[in-house]
């Protein structure tokens, strides 16, 4: 399943990129439906000034879009090494982030920098 949702990363990435409108069309229902960007506006574009070797864009556009290519890079690479060397470190991994991420002493600030991020966005008017 992570490997089908970073091919969907990827294709839409290219087309974004190879299609020449930055950011591309807009595919946010939030932003669509009410015309207030949700926390994730802007990644895309934020992955596409990575792309381009813009950091600072990127990360004045979205911070997601830095651990979203991050992420990007990696996973797909560690998913394919497990299912060559038949391991499960990704499934264990994914596991114990789940288990982190629920603690309330690491799950309540990320909710708040989420919130904070979207706030951000409001501002600048993605």
């Amino acid at each position: 399943m992570v490997l089908w949702a970073a091919a969907g990363g990827y294709l839409w990435l290219g087309y974004t990129l190879f299609q020449g409108s930055p950011g591309g069309p807009g595919v946010c229902l939030i932003k669509e439906v009410t015309g207030v960007p949700c926390p994730s506006c802007g990644t895309t574009r934020a992955i596409e000034a990575l792309a381009h070797g813009n950091l600072q864009a990127s990360f004045l556009l979205n911070p997601f879009g830095l651990l979203v290519f991050a992420l990007m890079m990696v996973i797909p690479v560690w998913v394919v090494v497990d299912l060559l060397t038949g391991k499960t470190t990704f499934y264990r991994a994914y596991q114990r982030s789940e288990q982190i991420l629920r603690r309330k002493y690491i799950a309540i600030p990320l909710a708040i920098l989420v919130l904070l991020n979207w706030v951000w966005n409001i501002m600048k008017g993605l």
